[in-house]
């Protein structure tokens, strides 16, 4: 079968990580709050919403990649291959390719005015939010003046029976838009709802040196190239294998209240966004539409999953002791820990914290820890904090860098970046001082042989 969303929901429903709701529930608020109930410290099974109120033959499916297994699952590695297989791939980019016949996306199609509250169970995730958002849908548009087709994930507020407001923050589409409206022209857009989650995963990577466009790298992560099929209203290309797709045009020189939503941030933010009015909804019979629930596990997963991959790539390059890159849950990438090799001088760290503090412009507190430190853990990266830092000594702060838009700290703009030097210096190799506890490698063999069997007995 195919790589699409539906393939994915089938393997995690063989290996036991999906949750099949039959019960009624409805889209404003519950959905929100079952997704939070059952995630857990792992990050829960993902949540197939069968019956959903007032949406006869439609589902809602959320907490995809609420976790680092369904992540690799969806990109058919082990969880430890991550990184690794991501830099594979990404180097291996397949350009999406136009397909012939009858497309899954487009089995049934409304034009017009389509009534998208009518249409679509789109969730009000929070109290306070302005209205019902889509969450995980990605945005199509191709460049006015190069025509390179791109994507990216951009939460679009419902807002009457055929409009969306689009938060419009990040490149490249933000650059596509502003380049259509100077020359007072509308900008060809779709929005694809349920896609195979690699290709999710692409539209939210920040797209570094080596890629042409996010598309290529969605079809790489895949294991096969996007298929595209001719919208029915614009003049766009769109996945044939997504759930639904909406099709329409951003509107120039219009801006309206988008908002308040609650974001990733965990805080509420409202913004004067572009408006998107849809021609045309397409998609598949009983469509998936599936969500994000925002300040959750799968936005964090999301978020860092490949971010992580492209700066250690980016410092390991001028840095070569940089052994790794992750990102602390709850901080949308704000909070990033570097691990380095023994090597590497105090005043060499110094030098690296500047340097990754100015190379991601998300990243507002960074603590660099040593080999020994299991930096996806963050009981582990809170110890050496606790344990090998000393705020006289090892603590770096830089004043007046830009910050990042949905921070509520941030202050006309500016913001202030903090390094934390964690690692267990100064001039080498850590000592008696810092010598960590460990058990023979037999020892921990044999406890795992005793739990798997005693798992296997009936």
């Amino acid at each position: 079968m195919e790589a699409d969303l539906r393939s994915f929901l089938n393997d995690l429903n063989e290996k036991g990580e999906l949750l099949q709701v039959g019960e009624e529930v409805r889209p404003h608020f519950e959905i929100t709050a079952v997704l939070k109930e059952v995630l857990g410290e792992q990050g829960g099974p993902a949540v197939l919403f069968e019956n959903v109120g007032g949406y006869p033959g439609k589902k809602v499916v959320g907490n995809l990649l609420a976790s680092r297994h369904k992540l690799a699952l969806a990109l058919g590695c082990a969880v430890t291959e991550l990184r690794d297989v991501y830099l594979q791939k990404r180097a291996a980019a397949l350009a999406p390719e136009m397909v012939k016949g009858a497309a899954p996306c487009q089995e049934e199609i409304i034009s017009g005015e389509p009534d998208l509250p009518a249409l679509l169970p789109v969730p009000l995730f929070h109290q306070g939010d302005a209205g019902p958002y889509l969450t995980a849908g990605v945005l199509i548009a191709r460049d006015p003046i190069s025509g390179k087709l791109n994507s990216g994930i951009h939460r679009l507020q419902l807002k009457g029976t055929n409009r969306l407001g689009v938060f419009l923050a990040n490149p490249p589409l933000s650059d596509y838009f502003h380049r259509a409206e100077q020359q007072g022209k509308p900008l060809p857009a779709a929005v694809a709802l349920g896609l195979h989650p690699a290709e999710l995963l692409a539209a939210a990577v920040t797209i570094k040196q080596g890629l042409n466009s996010k598309l290529e790298l969605a079809g790489a992560l895949a294991g096969r190239p996007v298929p595209l099929v001719p919208a029915r209203s614009v003049d766009l290309p769109v996945p044939a294998l997504a759930e639904i797709i909406l099709e329409g045009e951003i509107l120039p020189g219009v801006r309206e209240k988008e908002g308040p939503f609650g974001e990733s941030s965990g805080y509420y933010f409202a913004a004067q966004s572009p408006v998107m009015e849809i021609r045309a909804v397409t998609f598949r019979r009983e469509p998936i539409l599936s969500v994000i629930p925002p300040w959750g596990i799968e936005t964090d997963i999301i978020l860092s999953a490949f971010s992580g991959a492209e700066l250690w790539q980016e410092l390991n390059k001028l840095v070569p002791e940089v052994l790794d890159v992750a990102f602390l849950p709850g901080s949308l990438t704000f909070q990033g820990v570097i691990q380095v090799a023994p090597t590497l001088s105090r005043r060499e760290v110094r030098r690296l914290i500047h340097l990754a503090l100015n190379l991601d412009r998300r990243l507002k507190h960074v603590v660099v820890v040593d080999e020994d430190v299991d930096i996806h853990s963050p009981r582990e990266v809170l110890w050496a904090l606790a344990t090998r830092f000393q705020g006289a000594e090892d603590l770096l702060c830089l004043h007046g860098l830009e910050g990042y838009v949905i921070d509520p700290s941030v202050k006309e703009g500016e913001t202030a970046k903090l390094g934390f030097d964690a690692t267990a210096r100064p001039g080498g190799p850590a000592g008696e001082r810092f010598r960590r506890l460990t058990l023979p490698r037999t020892a921990t063999a044999r406890a795992k042989e005793i739990l798997q069997r005693r798992q296997q007995q009936p």
